[in-house]
């Protein structure tokens, strides 16, 4: 409000104004801003100055006589704020405003282009797959950017502010990468939630010990082992949607669980005890496989220094059904190396050194599970350690899988001994079995394909490319089986294999032609898992009939009574043909030539059950050749030899014990009729 020198109010007053400068300073106002018009009521006037410095003056006095002197003029001190915006934001390019956008990096690397200045938000749009977080850097405070874990992250478009990171974070995940759980809460096996749990879940443990147990005996029953050959594709198939399960399994559903279960994972969502993090669920891989393995060692010892039971276990051979399981646990051992041992370095796009805004947390390559850990510190070395080991393990069990067969050649180099171990020679024998001589590297070249493509989808930024890996490799191992065919010696094992592969090339390139239409992708999800489910029934099937229906008592007793009943029926022809014969009535008495009688009894006698032969008997004569048994039942583990495991070294009659003698049958008086009539002694 403008007044007069005696404080009066004045109708109107024009009021000037400048900015103090000195020589060495430029400093001036806005134009328009040098003279404006007030009137007799309190007017906000609006000054824009314009500095180099820190602080500026600016003078101002009214229009009028006395001008810029004495109580007529007003000096005003102003102080210049540096123009800030919020995380993520920077200042447009002007010389008289402080206005905010995305910083040009975001722009440019991330095309992230909505930022709010007013909001204080940052709109992360649906192909940006980042996660930004708060930093305290050597320029004060910024940001780091990286790509978002796994499934971690919400789903996008979603505005976020970055002063609460964890707004951009899923399933009540919080911290560093969405890498743990917000406070309170525990992570759920199965899944990557956190939820609400108690310790009461740990009576857990039980059924799950039930299961190995019930795992164990369902291989040895059934036999399902890598010595019949018919499990290797199957194994294969569910490894390759193990390891793309959040691009092959999209739901959940009971052909999901098939599929975890030939995994050894668990396949359902649960909790396990309060408080579990990434670092427990990660070592918790280990812990099924491990209890496994003990579970067949003992089996091993025990068949080994009992005899009863080694009856129990029958034929059953106990090496077989460990290396299975050790084939079963391969891509989990796998996950587990890749799991322990992979990092995330973060993007500072300052690039300032820099220190996370969390505490004790100051590098930025960390564990990518959970980047609240540090790589490679006191929190992140106990999994490198167990992931090395395996490693080591895993990478000598391969080698020697896939060169076996060489190996064995080289046995008189002293380097090579060890290839002469009776054990390791058992053992061998077990993934040997199912082979020709010449392809007994096939099971090391299954688990040479599954590493190639584990290393890929590990290594891959998207999707496309772990998918026409699978697809690729399929093709590949599918043309080398054409090409090299026969490799198994039982076509039923070939043509199963073959058929998983196939099943693999299909849902691979199926996926990758509709991963845009998520309906369709499901329905090619379910179909796919649903045609190996099938597949696996008719081998269980095939089990069933061939290694428990087969060699049960119930089993023998209908098949002696079908022998029995052709047995007849051959007869009866023999007699229907012995009708139209003319026949001699022989009458013995004290005075016959017992020798006549005895060779008369033999000639009848080859006619109704002809001797055991290793010739090939007539057409006529066939249905009635009776194998003889030349193998008896084993009661011991050194006597378990199964001839399709002998596959390093050729039989020989000495590998079998002698078939008992046949029974001694007492020769009866054989008399006949004849229409002649009867022959009165001279």
């Amino acid at each position: 409000m403008a007044v007069d020198q005696a404080g009066n109010p004045m109708n109107n007053a024009i009021i000037r104004s400048s900015v103090i400068t000195e020589s060495s300073r430029v400093d001036r106002l806005k134009e328009g801003q040098a003279q404006q018009e007030v009137g007799n009521q309190c007017t906000e006037l609006e000054y824009n100055v314009f500095s180099q410095n820190s602080s500026a003056q600016v003078e101002l006095y009214a229009d009028g006589p006395c001008t810029n002197l004495g109580i007529s003029r007003q000096i005003l001190n102003i102080s210049f704020q540096k123009c800030d915006c919020p995380i993520g934001l920077k200042p447009i390019p002007s010389t008289i405003e402080c206005k905010c956008d995305c910083d040009p990096v975001l722009q440019q690397e991330y095309q992230i282009t909505n930022c709010s200045e007013e909001n204080r938000t940052i709109k992360l749009e649906s192909n940006n797959n980042i996660w930004i977080g708060v930093t305290n850097t050597t320029n004060g405070t910024g940001y780091v950017v990286s790509n978002c874990t796994f499934d971690y992250c919400v789903l996008k478009p979603v505005n976020i502010s970055l002063s609460n990171p964890d707004e951009q974070c899923a399933y009540n995940r919080s911290g560093v990468l969405c890498g743990e759980c917000e406070p309170g809460l525990s992570l759920v096996l199965g899944t990557s939630r956190c939820e609400l749990c108690s310790n009461t879940y740990l009576l857990l443990l039980l059924p799950f010990s039930l299961a190995g147990i019930v795992l164990v005996a369902f291989i040895l029953v059934f036999n399902i082992t890598v010595a019949t050959g018919t499990i290797h594709g199957l194994i294969f198939y569910t490894n390759i949607l193990a390891v793309n399960q959040s691009i092959f399994i999209p739901f959940r559903n009971a052909l999901t669980v098939f599929i975890s279960w030939v995994n050894l994972d668990l396949g359902i969502e649960t909790c396990f005890y309060d408080g579990m993090t990434s670092q427990v669920k990660v070592l918790l891989q280990l812990l099924f496989p491990t209890y496994l393995f003990l579970l067949m060692f003992l089996i091993i010892i025990l068949s080994k220094y009992f005899d009863f039971f080694a009856k129990l276990l029958s034929n059953r051979n106990p090496v077989a059904a460990l290396g299975t399981l050790v084939l079963l646990s391969y891509s989990k051992l796998l996950r587990f190396i890749i799991a322990a041992l992979q990092y995330r370095v973060l993007d500072y796009p300052d690039g300032s050194t820099n220190e996370l805004d969390f505490p004790s947390k100051s590098s930025d390559i960390v564990w990518l599970y959970d980047g609240n850990v540090q790589y490679f510190t006191s929190d992140h070395i106990p999994r490198f350690v167990f992931a090395a080991i395996i490693l080591t393990g895993g990478v000598l069990f391969t080698v020697v899988l896939f060169f076996g067969q060489w190996f064995s050649r080289c046995s008189k180099w002293k380097l090579m001994k060890w290839t002469t171990n009776v054990k390791y020679i058992g053992f061998m024998d077990a993934y040997h079995a199912p082979f020709t001589p010449k392809h007994r590297y096939w099971v090391g070249l299954l688990l040479l394909a599954l590493i190639a493509h584990i290393l890929v989808a590990a290594m891959a930024l998207d999707t496309s490319l772990p998918i026409l890996s699978c697809g690729i490799l399929s093709v590949g191992l599918i043309s080398w089986k054409l090409l090299n065919n026969p490799l198994y010696k039982n076509k039923f094992c070939d043509s199963l294999e073959t058929l998983y592969l196939l099943n693999v090339a299909l849902i691979a390139f199926g996926t990758f032609y509709v991963k845009d239409t998520k309906s369709s992708q499901s329905a090619l999800s379910i179909t796919s898992m649903a045609l190996s489910f099938i597949i696996f029934v008719i081998t269980l099937c095939y089990h069933f009939y061939q290694f428990v229906l087969k060699k049960s008592n119930t089993w023998l007793k209908i098949e002696d009574t079908i022998r029995n009943l052709r047995a007849g029926a051959a007869d009866m022809r023999l007699l229907q043909a012995n009708n139209g014969r003319q026949m001699y009535q022989l009458v013995a008495d004290e005075n016959d030539d017992d020798k006549l009688l005895e060779a008369e009894y033999h000639e009848q006698r080859n006619l109704v059950d002809p001797p055991y032969t290793d010739g090939v008997m007539e057409e006529a004569d066939s249905d009635r050749y009776i194998t003889p048994p030349i193998i008896r039942p084993a009661t011991r583990p050194d006597q378990l030899r199964e001839p399709a495991l002998d596959v390093l070294a050729p039989l020989t009659t000495e590998d079998y014990r002698p078939a008992p003698p046949p029974p001694q049958v007492k020769c009866p008086t054989v008399v006949t009729h004849t229409e002649i009539g009867p022959i009165h002694r001279s």
